[in-house]
C-alpha cells in the first residue's frame, strides 16, 4: 500500500514515549508498505540532517514543518488567548497550518494514497484534504481525560479556568472527530472502555505501546545502592508535575527513613528547584538530555512513576520492564498495562505509600530481584513485533471498509 503517515512530532531522534511509539509503528509499516512521512518539528534537534537521514532510509520522503504558535512566547500566548473565540479546542488550531496542508493537498492531488495515518487528535484539523481516503487515527492517550487530570491538579485559579473551557471543548471535538475515521486505535482496553462510554461507536483496536527488548535488556552491572531514577522530559506538563510531586512530597520521606538515599533526574528541562540542589547536594543528580538513557536506568536500583496527570500508557515503564528494574508508580502512571501490585510492580498513590514502598525496594534486596525479573519477563509480551502486527490488521480492515 502507498501510505500518507502525519505526526504531530518528529518520530526521530528517540528522546520521549510519543516518539518512540510513532517511531516504531512508521518503521514497522515502512517494512510492509511505501509511507511518506509528514510531521512537525518541536525541538531543533529533529532536523539534524543525521536524524532525517535516518527517517528518509526507511521512508520513501520525509517533509518537516514549524508550527508557528510555537515561535515565541508572545505567539503562543496570543495564540491561546485567541482561542478563546473559538469553539475548536486549542490543539486543533495550533497544528492547522497553511505550510502543513499545502503540502498534504499536493500529495493527495498528485498521487492515489490507499490509507491516510493521523498520529494524534488534533490533526484532524486537516480531514477534509483526505476525506474520501481509508483513514486510522491513532490515539496516543485519550486527549480529554489527560485535560481533565491537568484540570483537577492545577492549583492557579486563572489557569484552572482555561484549562476546564478547553476540557469541554476539546471532549466534543474528541467525540467528534472519532466518528470520521474509519478505524481509531487506541494503548490500552482502559482507553478503548473510556472512548466508547463518551459514545465512541466506530471500530476501535487496541494496539498497546510496546519496547525494544533487544535494546532494552537486563545489564550484568550491579545496581548503585540506595539509587533512585526519575525518567523523562520535564518540559511537558505531565512529567513536569510528577518530577515536582516526587521531588517535593515523596523524597523528603525517604530521606527521613533512608538520609543517604540519592536520586537522579533524567531529561530535558529539569526544575529550577531540583537544578539548584543537584548542584549543592551530591547525593542528588540531573543530567538534562542524554543520547542513552541505559547507563542512568541500569545503575540506579528503584524506577519511579509519580505521574498523576494523563492517560494512555507509558512507555518508560516497558523500556524501564525491558532492562529488568524494580518499579514503583502510582495508579494513572501504570495504567492501561497488565501489571500487579506486589508481582511485577509496586503501586503507591499516596507521598507515604510511594515512599514507603520505594525504601522497602531499597532495604529488601531480594524483593528488588523478584521485581526485577518478573519485570523482564512482562516486557517481552510487549515486544514492538508484536505491536506492529495488530497495527497492520487496523490497517487492513480501514482498507476493506
Amino acid at each position: 500500500m502507498n501510505i500518507l503517515f502525519l505526526s504531530t512530532r518528529s518520530p526521530y531522534p528517540l528522546i520521549s514515549g510519543h516518539s518512540l511509539r510513532t517511531y516504531h509503528i512508521l518503521k514497522g509499516a515502512a517494512e510492509r508498505h511505501q509511507v511518506r512521512l509528514l510531521t512537525f518539528v518541536q525541538l531543533e534537534g529533529e532536523r539534524n540532517p543525521e536524524n532525517v537521514s535516518h527517517l528518509q532510509s526507511f521512508c520513501s520522503s520525509v517533509y518537516q514543518f514549524d508550527i508557528p504558535a510555537d515561535s515565541s512566547r508572545i505567539r503562543f500566548g496570543a495564540a491561546l488567548a485567541f482561542n478563546c473565540l473559538s469553539t475548536l479546542p486549542f490543539v486543533a488550531q495550533k497544528y492547522d497550518t497553511t505550510q502543513m496542508r499545502k503540502k498534504i493537498r499536493e500529495l493527495v492531488g498528485s498521487e492515489k494514497f490507499d490509507l491516510i495515518h493521523v498520529d494524534m487528535l488534533p490533526l484532524t484539523a486537516y480531514l477534509n484534504e483526505f476525506r474520501t481516503i481509508p483513514k486510522v487515527l491513532v490515539n496516543h492517550n485519550v486527549e480529554s481525560l489527560r485535560l481533565y487530570r491537568w484540570f483537577q491538579t492545577e492549583s492557579n485559579p486563572i489557569k484552572k479556568l482555561y484549562l476546564g473551557m478547553q476540557y469541554r471543548k476539546l471532549r466534543r471535538y474528541e467525540i467528534r472527530a472519532m466518528g470520521q475515521y474509519d478505524v481509531c486505535v487506541v494503548v490500552s482496553e482502559e482507553d478503548k472502555a473510556i472512548l466508547e462510554s463518551m459514545g465512541v461507536k466506530n471500530k476501535i483496536f487496541v494496539v498497546p505501546n510496546g519496547t525494544d527488548t533487544e535494546h532494552f535488556k537486563p545489564s550484568q552491572q550491579e545496581v548503585e545502592e540506595n539509587s533512585i531514577i526519575w525518567l523523562g522530559h520535564m518540559d511537558v506538563h505531565t512529567n513536569r508535575d510528577a518530577a515536582l510531586y516526587f521531588w517535593r512530597e515523596i523524597f523528603p520521606l525517604i530521606r527521613k527513613s533512608l538520609p543517604q538515599a540519592r536520586m537522579a533526574f533524567v531529561g530535558t528541562s529539569p526544575p529550577k528547584e531540583i537544578t539548584k540542589a543537584a548542584k549543592t547536594d551530591k547525593n542528588v543528580t540531573s543530567t538534562g538530555f542524554v543520547d542513552d538513557i541505559r547507563p542512568h536506568v541500569t545503575e540506579a536500583a528503584v524506577f519511579v512513576v509519580p505521574i498523576r496527570i494523563g492517560s494512555g500508557t507509558r512507555l518508560k515503564i516497558l523500556d524501564a520492564m525491558g532492562m529488568g528494574k524494580a518499579i514503583v508508580s502510582t495508579s494513572v502512571g501504570c495504567e492501561g498495562l497488565n501489571v500487579a501490585d506486589g508481582q511485577n510492580i509496586l503501586i503507591g498513590d499516596s507521598p507515604i505509600v510511594f515512599a514507603d514502598k520505594v525504601i522497602s525496594v531499597l532495604r529488601d534486596e531480594e524483593l528488588r530481584k523478584n521485581l526485577e525479573t518478573k519485570a523482564r519477563s512482562l516486557a517481552l509480551e510487549y515486544d514492538w513485533k508484536h505491536q506492529s502486527a495488530i497495527q497492520e490488521e487496523a490497517y487492513q480492515y480501514a482498507v476493506r471498509r
